[in-house]
C-alpha cells in the first residue's frame, strides 16, 4: 500500500471517492485458468509449457503473452488463432474459477461506505465480460475497462486513467487494488492510491508500494482514517 498521501497531522489530504480493482488474480482466482488456456493452446502445435513460464507472463496482455511464446516457443500459429483457441478455452471454464477469499468481503465495505466501484483489467473484453459473470457484478451501468478499451495495457496508467475518466472522478481520487507488479506500476503511474494485495510473495513490487497480505484488515484500516 501507498501511504505518500498523508499529511504532517495523520489525517488525509483529499477524501478518496472510488475503487478500481484489478480482476485476474485480485478478485478472482483466475491466473491458474489463464494458464491452463495457454497450455491448451500450444498443446495444439506440441508445446510443452513450464510451471516456470508463468511468472514471466502474469498481467501482462494477450499481445505480450503472445509474442513472448513466439519468441521461446517457436510458436507458429497467428495471433488472432491463439487468442481464438486460447479464449474459447477460457470462457468454456470460467465456470470453474473462484472468487478470491476476502475480496467481495472488501467489495461490500467499500460498497457500504458509499464509494463507486470499477474494474480495469488487461484481458479483453470476452474475458472480463466472463469474469464479471462469475463475479455476480452485472448490473446496468457497471463500469470496466478492458484492454480493447485502451491503446496501451497496464503497465501503461491508460487503463486506470480511463476508468477514472468514465466515473468522472480524478484519478488521484481512485483506490486501485492490484495482484501483480504490472499492475501496481500502471495505477501508481495514474496518480491512484495503490494497494497491492499479493497471493504470490515472491513477486518485486515498484518502489513505494508496501505489500498487503490480509485485504480486509487493510481496508478497515484505511477506511477509519479516511471517514
Amino acid at each position: 500500500m501507498t501511504n505518500e498521501r498523508a499529511d504532517g497531522v495523520g489525517q488525509w489530504t483529499h477524501p478518496f471517492r472510488a475503487v478500481l480493482w484489478d480482476i485476474d488474480g485480485t478478485l478472482l482466482l483466475s491466473e491458474p485458468m489463464h494458464f491452463r488456456a495457454l497450455r491448451h493452446t500450444l498443446a495444439t502445435e506440441g508445446v510443452e509449457v513450464p510451471d516456470e513460464f508463468h511468472h514471466e507472463i502474469v498481467g501482462r496482455t494477450a499481445k505480450v503473452v503472445y509474442e513472448k511464446c513466439r519468441q521461446t516457443f517457436g510458436l507458429s500459429m497467428s495471433f488472432d488463432q491463439w487468442r481464438r483457441l486460447k479464449y474459447s478455452y477460457y470462457t468454456a471454464h470460467a465456470a470453474a474459477i473462484t472468487v478470491r477469499p476476502g475480496a467481495l468481503e472488501a467489495w461490500r465495505m467499500f460498497e457500504q461506505s458509499g464509494f463507486r466501484q470499477a474494474l480495469v483489467s488487461n484481458s479483453d473484453r470476452i474475458v472480463v465480460n466472463a469474469n464479471i459473470r462469475v463475479l455476480g457484478l452485472e448490473e446496468p451501468g457497471f463500469i470496466s475497462v478492458s484492454i480493447n478499451d485502451v491503446v496501451r495495457g497496464k503497465p501503461d496508467p491508460e487503463p486506470y486513467e480511463r476508468a477514472a475518466i468514465l466515473l468522472g472522478i480524478p484519478a488521484q481520487q481512485c483506490i486501485a487494488i492490484e495482484d501483480s507488479p504490472t499492475g501496481a506500476q500502471a495505477a501508481l503511474a495514474a496518480g491512484a492510491h495503490t494497494i497491492a494485495w499479493l497471493e504470490d510473495r515472491s513477486l518485486e513490487l515498484p518502489p513505494g508500494i508496501q505489500p498487503v497480505f490480509e485485504l480486509e484488515a487493510a481496508v478497515r484500516e484505511l477506511l477509519g482514517k479516511i471517514n
